[in-house]
C-alpha cells in the first residue's frame, strides 16, 4: 500500500469517526431534551426533614415557621408540614402571634398558611386562640378558624363558636355559626381552658 491511499484511507477514518461522534452527541442531546420535558421531570416530589420557611418583603419579616419534617410536590407548588411551631410578625419585625400546629401546608405561590388539627395561636397581649383548622393569607388579612373554635383574652373573655375571623394581630375578631360567649370579672372565680 503506498503512502497516497494510507493518508486518504485515514482522512476517511478521521472524517467518518468526527461525523458519527457529532450523531452520537445530536442523538443523546434530543434523549435528554425530550427526558426534561416528560412528566417524571416536571413533577418533582420531595421529603424534607428540619424545614425553615420565612416570608420577607422589602427584607423585612412577616413571618417565620419551623416544620420538624415536610413532603413537597412541586405540581400544585405546595409542602405539607408535620410538628410547626411559628411567628407572624408585625411591620417593625416584633411577633404579633406565635403558633404550633400538628399538621398543615404552605403553598409556595399564594404564600398561604393552612394549619389543621391541634393548633393554637397566642398573640402578643396574651390571647389564645384554639380551632381545628387555622388559615393565614397575608399580614394584612384576616386569620380564618374553623371546627372547635375556641378563643380567650385576659382570661374574662371567653368564646366558643364554630367559625370566626381575626385580625392578624389577635385584637378583633367576629364569630360566625352556633356559640357561646363569657364574660369574667376581675371579682369571679376564673375558669382554666385547656384543649391541647
Amino acid at each position: 500500500m503506498n503512502k497516497r491511499v494510507f493518508i486518504k484511507i485515514f482522512i476517511c477514518l478521521v472524517v467518518f469517526s468526527i461525523l458519527w461522534g457529532v450523531i452520537w452527541a445530536w442523538h443523546i442531546t434530543k434523549t435528554v431534551k425530550r427526558n426534561n420535558k416528560s412528566d417524571n421531570m416536571q413533577n418533582q416530589h420531595a421529603i424534607i426533614k428540619n424545614i425553615i420557611v420565612t416570608e420577607t418583603q422589602d427584607e423585612k419579616r412577616y413571618w417565620e415557621f419551623y416544620a420538624n419534617s415536610g413532603e413537597y410536590n412541586s405540581e400544585n407548588t405546595s409542602v405539607m408540614l408535620n410538628d410547626i411551631i411559628g411567628n407572624f410578625y408585625d411591620k417593625n419585625e416584633n411577633v404579633v402571634v406565635s403558633f404550633k400546629s400538628k399538621k398543615g401546608t404552605y403553598d409556595e405561590k399564594t404564600k398561604r398558611v393552612v394549619l389543621n388539627g391541634d393548633n393554637l395561636f397566642v398573640g402578643k397581649d396574651g390571647s389564645q386562640l384554639y380551632a381545628d383548622e387555622l388559615i393565614w393569607q397575608g399580614q394584612d388579612k384576616d386569620i380564618l378558624a374553623n371546627g372547635n373554635v375556641q378563643y380567650i383574652q385576659d382570661n374574662k373573655i371567653v368564646t366558643k363558636s364554630q367559625h370566626a375571623i381575626f385580625n392578624s394581630t389577635l385584637t378583633n375578631f367576629k364569630i360566625q355559626g352556633n356559640s357561646k360567649t363569657e364574660f369574667f370579672g376581675d371579682n369571679d372565680t376564673k375558669k382554666k381552658y385547656t384543649q391541647l
